[in-house]
């Protein structure tokens, strides 16, 4: 049973949908309907037409200023190699989905320097949560007559962090890495397809290739349409099948949240001035079974997570005094780099922070403790899973977007 308070909400302008883009750039310049008319000729969607007409010049050269990660093609001075390729990119997405639902593909040069075909499936496919899933790469020749990768499991932090964030943005959109390269192959031959964030939208940044001249294009992942702040929803009995982890509370008896001297709130007040913003926070207990209270906070928010320092907070919250300590999350260590890397990625596709989050679930149950909020994905909207311990004695659940 799903409960709604929506409490106020708010169409950002990178948000909207493209019907809504298209119109706002024909009034402001004919020169830019101009431009969309010929890329739709050309074979471009119209949704991907707008998209492209949002960006600069320095923008359709490349990701520019708006991109949340530094990631760009590794092909050397010279992208027309990519026209040795026996097998289009395409292609070898189609072939690599036999190991799993893929997240990233792209041309780069191997360490040989020769050219060589890289792509990415989860092999736990899409419904499962960068936590559980396995994360692989498929590469190999593909100037070869027949491309015959090599499997491989990923164990390093830099190929995990940059995964987890991958499949989270894939979650976020409906459209796919196929459906991403099909729409940009009006521009030429498309050698580079990897999620990305946009404004605060998950899609994808694709270069193509045309008579040696390279061309980018950001493609929106067409999830939720547009994001609302203070949109809070109570659903009876937890996430429910809807979720895509399978996170939960590890507490069993909430009456000891009673013995906390202070609140989620107040913790985030304390820490984040020091150690920036939290992307999660949750009382659990510890390995002795005492009450602790963990957070995970970020420098720099807008830092990708394959280059941010992840880590935790944690301390006890019935001494005097909160004074956690911090331990960094590194290899071996997959479930946390992996979990933290989706919660920090979800925070970047949202509109609100976590704190904004807590608060809003707060004002919610006045008279309840907060005391788990974890960034989560539902319907592919970003958002907020806040538990709250009523007044009522009893556990209530909320999604925050």
């Amino acid at each position: 049973m799903v409960v709604a308070h929506a409490v106020g909400t708010q169409r950002r302008n990178n948000a909207a949908p493209t019907s809504e883009l298209v119109m706002r750039f024909h009034s402001a310049s004919t020169a830019l309907v101009t431009l969309a008319l010929i890329a739709f000729a050309s074979g471009c969607s119209s949704a991907q037409t707008a998209s492209d007409t949002a960006t600069s010049s320095e923008d359709l050269r490349g990701p520019g200023s708006a991109a949340t990660d530094k990631r760009v093609p590794e092909l050397g001075n010279d992208v027309s190699i990519v026209e040795q390729s026996q097998i289009s990119l395409a292609d070898g997405v189609a072939l690599a989905s036999k190991n799993g639902a893929v997240i990233e593909a792209k041309f780069e040069l191997g360490d040989d320097g020769k050219l060589s075909l890289s792509l990415y499936p989860a092999a736990k496919g899409l419904g499962m949560d960068a936590e559980r899933n396995l994360f692989q790469e498929l590469s190999g020749d593909p100037t070869a007559a027949k491309f015959a990768g090599a499997l491989e499991v990923f164990a390093d932090q830099e190929h995990l962090t940059r995964s987890a964030r991958d499949l989270t943005l894939v979650q976020l959109s409906t459209l796919s890495i196929a459906d991403a390269i099909d729409s940009a192959e009006c521009d030429g031959e498309v050698f580079w397809a990897i999620p990305t964030i946009r404004h605060g939208r998950a899609g994808y940044g694709v270069y193509s290739e045309d008579n040696g001249y390279q061309h980018y294009r950001f493609v929106d992942g067409q999830g939720a349409s547009y994001r609302t702040s203070n949109h809070l929803t109570e659903i009876i009995g937890g996430p429910g099948n809807k979720a895509t982890d399978a996170r939960a509370p590890e507490l069993t008896d909430l009456g000891i949240l009673a013995t906390s001297k202070i609140t989620i709130s107040q913790a985030l007040a304390q820490l984040e001035a020091k150690n920036g913003p939290a992307i999660e926070a949750k009382f659990e207990p510890d390995d002795s079974g005492n009450l602790s209270l963990s957070i995970y906070p970020v420098k720099d928010i807008s830092v990708d997570a394959e280059r941010a320092t992840l880590g935790e907070l944690s301390g006890d919250p019935t001494a005097a005094t909160f004074a956690p300590d911090f331990a960094e999350f590194k290899v071996p260590d997959v479930e946390h780099l992996t979990k933290s890397s989706r919660d920090l990625t979800i925070v970047q596709t949202s509109s609100l922070t976590l704190r904004q989050a807590v608060d809003a679930a707060q004002h919610a149950a006045p008279r309840g403790f907060v005391y788990w909020a974890v960034p989560t994905i539902r319907d592919s909207r970003s958002g907020y899973g806040v538990y709250v311990y009523g007044a009522d004695k009893k556990a209530h659940y909320f999604f925050v977007s």
